[in-house]
């Protein structure tokens, strides 16, 4: 097994993807900090990297999908990004081998990130999706 060296300690590889999933659970709960849950659907944890640009071609970022819903997702950046509320989005992120390319539209804007409701989600992808959901539900 491969060792690492981090801050002067030996890692091997399932430390490091240890380290990395805690740093990720870390900026996801400083993401979350102050805000007031009003989703409807429970949110499931993921690592995605997502490709985002506004409908009218201005800006394009990437990210990581840090967390997912049936109604949207949160993807980390370090883009510095400037979307009002409402913005009407593209995007596009790869999931347990599906690749899920659809419509949303910007619900906040953090520091180091945004949230997005998924819309006009055609069929098929709306059962992609239902069923990710169930995977990672456990159910």
């Amino acid at each position: 097994m491969a060792e690492l060296e981090l801050n002067g300690h030996a890692l091997n590889e399932q430390e490091l993807k240890i380290e990395e999933l805690e740093a990720h659970q870390e900026r996801r709960r400083t993401a979350l900090e102050g805000l007031v849950e009003r989703r409807k659907h429970p949110r499931y944890a993921v690592d995605a990297w997502a490709e985002v640009m506004v409908r009218d071609g201005r800006i394009l970022f990437r990210g990581r999908v840090l967390d997912i819903s049936e109604g949207g997702c949160y993807i980390e950046t370090e883009a510095r990004l400037r979307l009002a509320p409402g913005t009407q989005v593209e995007m596009v992120f790869r999931l347990d081998g599906a690749v899920f390319r659809c419509e949303a539209m910007s619900r906040m804007v953090r520091t180091r990130g945004a949230g997005f409701l998924f819309s006009n989600l055609d069929a098929g992808l709306r059962a992609e999706l239902e069923q990710l959901i169930r995977e990672l539900s456990g159910s």
